[in-house]
């Protein structure tokens, strides 16, 4: 018996491992054992070409492209033109799906629209969405499906994936009506506070100094107050993008997110704590504090974490699209409270940052950096042709999940054109690939089962603390794993992974446990017909859950992940 406990989102894990069922039947000779072969991912390439003026460069073959991983060349294996870019002299016509030089990944497109309601007006959305709905009415690559996720402080699926455009503009409409915050409000309120301490102390006719420093301090605080609140906050909303991209992964073909916010700090804090310098650096007292205002923002530099996200994604062969109120500087300018900002020239040092932070993020992920403003419609136009208007180049690394991210760099062979491409991949190792794998049943329902396992659920208690006690248990067919063979036994080696989403659409990380599964020589024949059994007792929540587990066969490096929902609570039966 092999006991574990976990915590995940306040789902405890207990996993007990069920000795495998045998007959007394024995067989003289081991079985021969049969060993899948190590199959290697492939890396795939999704890049843009384009003539100096923007359009798209139709007509290029497999013979004009090369790729290199880490300053290597390397062969490309499969080469796809997308209906967009093959020329109408091939005779195709405009439905096609494109050109194969083999067969290769899938090209369908996966959109997530991801609404950073912690850091997004109302007016700024609502203009975001009435352009995305004109968007989504247009004509559209064929193989698109859409996905609406809101994150404020939680994450929502508002929209499941679907290619139903129809749909998808409704599920966009109704998201109006929820809650958003723009982090700019908290901004502007300290720095209004900084005007008041300026003008309280220029009408005071005597104590102006100590009315001046009993103000610094103060702001000095809330300063650092909102930029650690800042920093949380947006390294919570990063760990949400990553869940998502995450769980993208585990679908087959094209990926990309569409980040929709007020744009983003690098350096939460910096510009209050430079205009607070400015305001009160020439008080005595405050003379060596304004020169470590520097020092105080460096603290909460974020670049690390969006650099982090934007290799994650490419790590996942996800593009990330920027939608920012930002791009022309022009977010401030009209800001009454903002006149500090302003004389100090602070305004646009803000857009500046927030521009090439959202553009970096865009740019290494093949992504595109897109400005919430009156010609949003016609960047949407830009997007739209891309998306049914590239070329997809895969290869063979000679690594297998090794951890390391590789850069990469697709060249076309003629001057006259420009390319755009993610700029590297994370080799992500074999166990965050079936996390991967689970995470997109939990979120999108998508799984692939070819080991066979099955699912149920037993009797589920009511515990003293609330919660319930819900035991799943998971049968693996023996005969569908690779077993060794030793002196005495043929052995077997699985991992099982487990996540639960609840009907809110929280999500608890991926656990994984190792389980051996030895099955004695004499009794070899009789086992491969029957099942391993695992039992993993959960302590949950009330409410509709979705349970999925993914199972791996470690030897024959076969993984299947399927799910069930299971109702906790009074409403499923269960005495309260």
């Amino acid at each position: 018996m092999v006991k574990s406990v976990n915590r995940i989102f306040g789902v405890a894990l207990a996993a007990a491992l069920v000795s495998v069922a045998t007959t007394a039947r024995e067989s003289d000779q081991p079985q021969a054992t049969f060993f899948a072969p190590v199959e290697v991912p492939l890396v795939s390439v999704e890049v843009f070409v384009s003539e100096r003026d923007g359009r798209p460069v139709q007509g290029l073959s497999l013979e004009d492209f090369e790729i290199f991983e880490d300053g290597t060349p390397v062969t490309i294996s499969h080469f796809y033109a997308a209906p967009g870019v093959v020329e109408p002299s091939t005779g195709d016509s405009p439905e096609h799906d494109g050109q194969w030089t083999d067969n290769g990944p899938e090209q369908d497109l996966y959109l997530v629209i991801f609404f950073d309601d912690t850091n997004l007006s109302r007016g700024r959305r609502q203009a975001a969405v009435d352009h995305l709905s004109g968007f989504l009415g247009s004509e559209l690559p064929a193989d698109l499906q859409v996905m609406l996720v809101r994150y404020d402080g939680g994450m929502h699926v508002d929209q499941p994936f679907s290619e139903e455009t129809d749909e998808v503009i409704a599920a966009l409409g109704e998201i109006q009506g929820s809650a958003s915050l723009s982090r700019r409000l908290d901004e502007d309120r300290i720095l209004r506070e900084m005007e008041n301490s300026i003008t309280a102390a220029s009408l005071s006719r005597q104590g102006s100094l100590d009315i001046l420093e009993a103000a610094g301090y103060s702001l000095l605080q809330n300063i650092d107050s909102y930029a650690e609140q800042t920093v949380h906050r947006i390294r919570n909303g990063i760990a949400n993008q990553k869940r998502m991209i995450r769980s993208l992964s585990g679908l087959r073909g094209r990926k990309a997110m569409l980040l929709v916010s007020d744009g983003v700090e690098a350096r939460p804090g910096e510009r209050l704590y430079r205009a607070w310098a400015q305001t009160f650096g020439d008080i005595p007292a405050f003379q060596l504090e304004s020169k470590r205002a520097f020092l105080r923002a460096s603290r909460h530099n974020l670049g690390r974490d969006f650099n982090d996200l934007a290799r994650f994604a490419n790590g996942h062969r996800v593009s990330i699209y920027t939608l920012s109120a930002l791009g022309s500087g022009q977010a401030r300018a009209t800001s009454a409270e903002t006149r500090l900002m302003d004389e100090y020239g602070l305004a646009a040092d803000q857009a500046t940052s927030e521009d090439l932070t959202m553009s970096y993020m865009a740019g290494i992920t093949g992504g595109r950096p897109l400005v919430n403003s009156p010609a949003l419609s016609e960047q949407l136009d830009t997007v739209s042709v891309e998306l049914a208007s590239y070329y997809s180049v895969a290869f063979e690394p000679t690594h297998v999940g090794d951890g390391k991210y590789h850069r990469l760099e697709v060249r076309v062979k003629r001057d006259d054109v420009r390319v755009r491409h993610r700029e590297g991949y994370l080799d992500v190792p074999r166990s965050e690939r079936m996390a991967d794998l689970t995470m997109a049943a939990a979120v999108h329902g998508v799984a692939d089962n070819p080991l066979g396992i099955a699912l149920a659920n037993g009797e589920i208690t009511r515990r003293g603390d609330g919660t319930y006690l819900v035991p799943v248990i998971i049968t693996v067919p023996i005969g569908g794993l690779v077993l060794i063979p030793a002196e005495e036994e043929h052995r077997g080696q699985i991992s099982i992974l487990l996540t639960v989403r609840d009907e809110r659409g929280g999500l608890s990380s991926p656990q994984i446990r190792e389980y051996p599964v030895p099955v004695a020589n004499a009794h070899l024949a009789a086992a491969l017909s029957q099942q391993a059994g695992f039992t993993l007792r959960l302590a949950m929540r009330p409410g509709k859950q979705r349970i999925v587990v993914g199972v791996r066969d470690d030897i024959g490096r076969t993984e299947s992940v399927t799910a069930i929902e299971v109702l906790v609570g009074d409403s499923a039966g269960v005495d309260g």
